[in-house]
């Protein structure tokens, strides 16, 4: 049996393997309708429930209704569930996992929970933009009506919107009701949906315990489990500070030892240094001491200096009287000749002075001669320039006196005008024989296109490619024109876009035509290709936006060469197959890229003879090839892997004769009306061509025209133009004649203005003339008055030779009483120098006492003896053989000691801190010890609980299963293995994802999650298609197993999803069926289907075969 239409079929494999365009959730008896809490629209969806089913029977969180719209699969549809066991089932591809999906996604978890896509919008049903999800739940005693939650997901924005009871809020308070409810959808135990049943196989024994907790335990018990991991994490951690503490102790403590020795030398060497800086200080002292001594002998050097010459002095001062005042004398006659000189140059700087002020006298009369010449040379100016204004008046007005002939404007114009009419009527006339010409063109070029494009399609039917576009015209128009504005505009992509596979493709050998087209649908012949994505851009706005035309646009990023065949060439014919599809195809590679990447031709096989069912059953075994044509049948293969090697299904069809890439002609019919209709466009071509050398004949007699009456009309415009000119210029003479007589009245003023200028500067040049002489007189008289200053200057100086003369000869009688004044004199001069120089000399020594910082008294008494009784000399003796010793010991690292107590602060630090952490481990143990004396036990009996139902499952099936704690040291270690046994010879093995078959793994997860089903935290579990793979035997006894638990009193609502049953299954009266019917011709009210009446028109049609 075939699947619903392939127009509607889903491109995205990871959501469903088929899709329908409608589907609805039906159950065994139609349940009568209850006023809905929330819908999606007024009116839109009602609930109800069946078999005496009270909506009381519902645990609280468990689902009473689940309703959506554009969701995967479904364009609208309702689900009403039951509160124990729900049994949904359908063909595949009908929509049971979409129910799924819409529990996950409606109950704000990640689509990642269901092992399929990655994103929300892709749950939005093809061709539509907004999905929406309403799930109503039973509500908890203390709430007061049951809980509604609607989203909406947008496929653009890939968003989602929450509503709960009707008002709209957001993701995390769904998720905060979802925790509150202990709903866990994100737990494997509690929701295992289709693509992670082979997951839950393959978790991880830490990861099993924790699911199981979360799913049977109770909240107590994950509390302490979550603080026993944050102690064993806090402990494990301290531990690890403690160990790290203990070696890094050892290791300072060993180092510390190592640097002992050093240390030593460098406290020994410091002392050294100590007692060195201290006879330095002791030194400086000693110097300060004996500096103060010596400052006190020469304060009395200098007093018998100076008593001594104070008694030379009154010894000697008659004799020195005489001396003093010739000496006075000569002083003053000393002090006459700076006076003299200072007149001197009074006297020549007057004189300079004034002889400048004659100069610039010279220049100023210098500067007048020029001025008066100027003006004269002006006056001259003026004078012509009166000559030419009285001739120019005299020509003017004999020029005015002649008046030319009278100039008449208006009669001129009307000349023009009378002409320039004349123009505009051929210029209208031409216009109009140019508009018809320009039609007559337009209508030419017209017809000689059409001319081209029949030729070219009368031509086209002697090609493949032709005939391919012409079927292309015909059949798909929208495409066609598509096809013709990518050929008009392909300079404007980045690369080249390819044409419909139709045109661009054909068939390498005509006998596998059909058999290739058949594996293909029509969408695939006629889609345009694109090979980049801004290209692809540039052809959806065009196409779809622009011209709104509906065409199937492609890309494909793969190269050709990535795709290849399942199989060798060899081994397919080994299988009945000529080849696979791509080998019988030839086009562009992009295009064959694209049919492989969306078509698998290559792995598509073909063969031209009938396989027998040999054949049929090597290449569905082969497992490498799911579609091949062979003869006249086509054949499709699914296989469902993680069900195991026998979940496969296959369709086979009967092939069809293929409507593209034939060489079949095409109807001579429409070759012959294209000729006749050649014959006519050419007839009237030739006939629109002769019209077009009339127009231009006449168009150039109208055009001699017009250059006539335009040579006239610029005829006219000379002859006005210069007759208006002479009246023009006629008419001005006044106004010029009375413009010179302006300037010549300006010019005489200008003249008479000139002379008296002239007056005022000759009266200016008396003036200088005689200031200049006053100059010359007063620069003379200061000449003279230099001579007598130099004259009293020689006299100063005569006198001060003299007066030099006679004290030199005083002195020469008094020569040893002067000369012991000098020596005594110059012996008080050093005395006083010496007092300087030692004064000096403590004070710098006193400064460098005072820098020595002997802040306390101790320190001070140290110097003190060290320098008591002890020259400089002595104490600088005492430091040298101190330094002496330094030298004997080696300087070491001055680090060393900063190092040294840095490390035994250190080390003192870690010995506090390990105390520390001691006492926190000794805190932590109690903890841990108290909380797991309480949880370990529960956990032993819950664990216990959980193996004895896994046990019991197994053994009704003659197997054995064990579920066991593994109580590792490591706290984060601890895990639950589950052990099962299906061999009487086998030991208990761990269940994983590779030793036990798919089979043995579906049985051991079904039976966990059903030994799970008594001890629940969920309000609902969820389990899809957990029955493939299953042999009969045990899919019938997993299946009463589950009829068994899940309908006990006080169980969690359970769901479970099977595209199958076997027959004379058990069934419970707690039990709900939900069948799912979808196809391509639904009723447009799907409750009134009665699935009753259904079964018996097709046992009848059944019987009547």
């Amino acid at each position: 049996m075939s699947s619903v239409s392939g127009s509607r079929r889903r491109t995205r494999d990871e959501l469903e393997e088929d899709d329908s365009d409608s589907s609805i959730a039906s159950r065994d008896v139609e349940p009568p309708k209850r006023p809905r809490t929330n819908g999606l629209s007024a009116g839109a969806w009602s609930n109800g429930f069946t078999n005496g089913t009270q909506e009381d029977e519902f645990q609280p969180g468990s689902i009473i209704r689940v309703a959506v719209e554009n969701f995967v699969t479904y364009e609208k549809a309702e689900f009403f569930p039951g509160p124990n066991l729900n049994m949904v089932i359908g063909p595949n591809g009908t929509g049971k996992s979409s129910l799924v999906c819409a529990i996950c996604l409606g109950l704000g978890y990640s689509p990642k929970n269901l092992g399929r896509a990655g994103t929300v919008k892709e749950f939005v049903k093809i061709g539509k933009d907004v999905a929406t999800i309403e799930i109503e739940l039973k509500k908890r005693p203390e709430d007061r009506r049951n809980w509604t939650i609607r989203v909406q997901i947008k496929r653009e924005q890939n968003s989602q919107k929450w509503w709960l009871n009707g008002k709209e809020t957001s993701h995390k308070s769904i998720q905060k009701l979802m925790r509150t409810l202990k709903i866990q959808v994100d737990n494997l135990c509690q929701f295992l949906p289709q693509d992670r049943v082979v997951e839950f196989a393959g978790s991880s024994p830490v990861e099993l315990l924790q699911e199981t907790l979360r799913a049977a335990a109770p909240e107590q018990m994950l509390e302490w489990q979550e603080e026993l991991r944050e102690l064993h994490k806090e402990k494990k951690e301290l531990g690890e500070v403690a160990e790290r503490d203990g070696e890094n102790l050892k290791n300072l403590e060993s180092r510390q030892q190592g640097l002992q020795a050093d240390v030593d030398r460098i406290r020994e060497r410091a002392e050294i240094e100590e007692k060195v800086k201290n006879l330095k200080s002791a030194q400086l002292l000693s110097r300060y001491n004996d500096a103060r001594q010596k400052l006190v002998l020469a304060k009395n050097r200098k007093t018998d200096a100076e008593k001594a010459l104070d008694r030379l002095k009154r010894e000697t001062g008659p004799s020195l009287e005489a001396i003093k005042k010739k000496q006075a004398y000569a002083q003053k006659a000393k002090a006459l000749v700076p006076i003299k000189e200072r007149l001197q140059r009074n006297a020549e700087a007057e004189s300079e002075r004034l002889l400048r002020e004659a100069g610039r006298a010279a220049e100023q009369m210098n500067e007048w001669n020029n001025k008066i010449n100027a003006e004269r040379t002006g006056f001259e100016e003026k004078k012509q320039e009166l000559a030419q204004c009285r001739q120019k008046i005299t020509a003017l007005q004999a020029d005015h006196r002649n008046r030319p002939p009278e100039f008449n404007g208006p009669e001129w114009n009307q000349k023009v005008r009378d002409e320039e009419k004349n123009l505009r009527d051929l210029e209208s006339e031409k216009r109009e024989l140019d508009g018809r010409f320009s039609e007559l063109k337009t209508q030419g070029l017209a017809k000689r296109d059409e001319l081209k494009k029949l030729q070219e399609e009368i031509e086209a039917f002697d090609t493949q490619e032709g005939q391919q576009l012409s079927l292309l015209k015909k059949h798909f128009p929208e495409v066609a024109t598509a096809w013709d504005w990518i050929q008009q505009h392909k300079d404007e992509f980045e690369k080249e876009v390819f044409g419909p596979p139709m045109v661009s493709c054909s068939i390498k050998d005509e006998r596998y035509s059909s058999l290739v087209q058949c594996l293909l649908q029509k969408d695939d012949f006629t889609c345009i290709v694109a090979q980049t994505k801004n290209d692809y851009k540039k052809l959806t706005h065009q196409l779809y936006k622009v011209m709104s035309l509906s065409v199937n646009i492609r890309t494909c990023s793969q190269p050709l060469q990535s795709f290849r065949p399942p199989v060798n060439h060899e081994e397919a014919n080994s299988l009945g197959l000529d080849g696979f599809s791509l080998d019988f195809i030839e086009g562009p590679s992009p295009v064959l890229a694209m049919l492989c990447a969306e078509k698998g031709i290559h792995r598509a096989g073909v063969a031209l003879k009938e396989h027998n069912n040999d054949q049929y059953e090597r290449l569905v075994q082969s497992g490498s090839i799911s579609q091949w044509a062979a003869g006249t049948q086509s054949n499709i293969v699914r296989r469902r892997k993680e069900y195991g090697p026998q979940a496969v299904t296959s369709v086979t069809k009967q092939i069809q004769p293929g409507q593209f890439w034939t060489s079949q002609p095409l109807d001579s019919q429409e070759k012959v009306e294209l000729n006749n209709r050649l014959s006519e466009v050419t007839e009237v071509f030739n006939g629109l061509k002769s019209q077009s050398k009339e127009f231009a004949r006449q168009k150039a007699e109208i055009d001699s025209k017009m250059a006539d009456i335009a040579k006239t009309i610029d005829k006219i415009k000379e002859e006005k133009n210069a007759l208006q000119r002479e009246h023009q210029k006629w008419l001005a003479l006044p106004d010029k004649i009375a413009i010179e007589e302006k300037k010549k009245e300006t010019t005489e003023q200008a003249m008479r203005d000139i002379r008296k200028g002239l007056t005022d500067l000759q009266y200016d040049w008396d003036e200088g003339t005689i200031a200049r002489a006053e100059a010359v007189l007063e620069h003379a008289k200061s000449l003279e008055r230099i001579g007598e200053a130099h004259r009293q200057l020689i006299e100063a100086k005569i006198q001060v030779i003299e007066a030099e003369s006679d004290l030199e000869g005083l002195r020469l009688r008094n020569g040893r009483i002067m000369q012991q004044l000098e020596e005594q004199t110059l012996e008080l001069a050093e005395a006083e120098a010496e007092v300087a120089r030692v004064r000096a000399k403590g004070a710098e020594i006193r400064d460098l006492v005072r820098e020595l910082s002997l802040e306390t008294e101790e320190q001070r008494d140290l110097i003190s003896r060290l320098q008591e009784g002890k020259t400089p000399d002595e104490l600088g003796m005492e430091i040298d053989a101190e330094e002496a010793k330094l030298e004997l010991i080696h300087a070491a690292n001055p680090n060393v000691i900063r190092e040294f107590e840095k490390r035994t602060a250190e080390i003192l630090r870690i010995q506090k801190r390990m105390e520390t952490s001691t006492d926190t481990l000794r805190d932590l143990t109690q903890k841990i010890e108290g909380i797991m004396g309480q949880w370990e036990p529960q956990l032993d009996q819950l664990v216990s609980t959980i193996n004895d139902a896994f046990a019991y499952n197994f053994e009704q099936i003659s197997c054995a299963g064990e579920v066991r704690v593994h109580k590792d040291p490591d706290f984060d270690q601890w895990a639950l293995d589950i052990m099962v046994k299906f061999r009487e010879n086998e030991e208990l093995q761990k269940l994983n994802a590779h030793r036990q078959s798919g089979g043995e793994r579906a049985v051991s997860t079904i039976f966990y999650l059903m030994a799970l089903q008594s001890l629940a935290q969920s309000p609902f579990r969820v389990v899809d298609e957990i029955n493939q793979g299953m042999d009969p035997r045990n899919e019938r006894m997993v299946h009463e197993r589950m009829v068994e638990i899940a309908c006990r009193e006080h169980t969690s609502q359970y769901f479970l999803i099977t595209p199958k049953l076997l027959a004379n299954l058990r069934y419970d009266r707690k039990m709900r069926v939900l069948c799912i019917a979808s196809g391509e011709y639904m009723p447009a009210e799907g409750k009134k289907l009665d699935f009753k009446r259904c079964l018996k028109i097709q046992k009848g049609l059944l019987a009547g075969a």
